[in-house]
């Protein structure tokens, strides 16, 4: 039997280990752990420093798909101990371990730990549920997520941060544009890098954007449906349009290549999108606005080398790169967020 915490905490580990997943939230890991050591939840977090948590120890148990868990400094030692893992072994996979969500507090100090009802930075994403049995975890992991899905194409799924609304998981047999769209996006990102994934999450927004005035496109509608999904719903929004999105972002890294920015040429790249729009059944005039934010966006302050000899990389214009991240969600990463004024700008 291991160790009482007691006065100084934790000395031994517990008799069975969990090995964490690349990505997984603190509280999903934890859950895991205390679970395989025959532990509720609740007496595993007793362990692991001073926190508040519901007296109702079933509440206590849905934790792991609602909120995160963050700790100080010696809390990141207890868990250590208790899970017979280094601090850095754990600070690689859990990305809520990291020194920037640390809370207050030195090795010294007391151990705590918090668990806000929202995380601090990202999203509360389920694990293809087939790649945790390849692991072999035995059950629900869930990821800290820059955005609110993920996308399996080993397996062809889809999740997102629901917490237990609906499905947890679209099988995209049927979808098999929407498993190529993501499919496209990691070749943005492959073949150009940061610009790439720029372009993508720039696409993205304009057709969040696009959604959010015009949800009952037929061929999202259509595909909410074939997921199971409300059409209206927030949630079906990014699984719906992402075939548009990564087909626009084909069209802007097209016109970022060509390196041509004149009001021709972004009348004709215009006139060329539209044309899209009109295929995906798009409202043209209700949907222009975003372009052109775009192409205002993307003509400002343009390098004076927008094609690199390398062909390997792109430079965008000042004009997105001071406003887009370079690294987060893919809301970060767009230019676009706060001047199309989204009212699903979180999607």
């Amino acid at each position: 039997m291991w160790d009482d915490p007691g006065l100084y905490g934790p000395r031994r580990a517990l008799p069975l280990r969990a090995w964490p997943v690349a990505g997984e939230s603190t509280g999903s890991f934890v859950n895991r752990l205390a679970h395989a050591n025959g532990l509720s939840l609740a007496a595993f977090l007793d362990r692991v420093g001073q926190g508040e948590a519901s007296a109702d120890p079933e509440r206590v148990e849905k934790y792991p798909r609602c909120t995160e868990m963050y700790v100080n400094e010696a809390g990141l030692h207890y868990l250590s101990v208790l899970a017979d893992l280094s601090p850095g072994l754990l600070q690689q996979d859990l990305p809520s371990l990291g020194a920037e969500w640390l809370l207050a507090g030195g090795p010294e100090e007391a151990a705590e730990w918090r668990r806000p009802w929202e995380p601090l930075a990202g999203h509360l994403v389920r694990y293809c549920r087939l790649c945790g049995d390849d692991l072999g975890v035995g059950e629900a992991v869930w990821l800290m997520s820059p955005d609110s899905w993920q996308v399996c194409l080993r397996h062809g799924y889809w999740s997102d941060d629901s917490r237990g609304r609906g499905p947890d998981f679209v099988r995209l047999t049927e979808l098999p544009e929407t498993v190529t769209a993501h499919g496209v996006r990691q070749q943005l990102a492959a073949r150009w890098g940061p610009a790439g994934e720029e372009l993508f999450a720039d696409a993205f927004q304009v057709a969040v954007y696009w959604w959010t005035r015009m949800p009952d496109t037929v061929c999202w509608v259509q595909r909410a449906w074939t997921a199971g999904l409300g059409a209206r719903e927030v949630r079906a929004a990014p699984l719906v349009i992402y075939p548009e999105a990564a087909e626009l972002a084909g069209a802007m890294l097209d016109f970022e290549r060509a390196g041509q920015r004149d009001a021709a040429a972004r009348a004709g790249w215009l006139a060329g999108v539209e044309q899209l729009m009109v295929r995906w059944g798009v409202d043209v005039a209700e949907g222009r606005q975003a372009l052109l934010v775009w192409l205002g966006r993307h003509c400002m302050g343009v390098p004076a080398a927008s094609r690199p000899a390398d062909g390997c990389r792109l430079m965008l214009a000042s004009g997105h790169g001071g406003i887009a991240s370079r690294s987060g969600s893919v809301r970060q990463r767009s230019c676009l967020t706060w001047q199309l004024g989204m009212t699903a700008a979180d999607m």
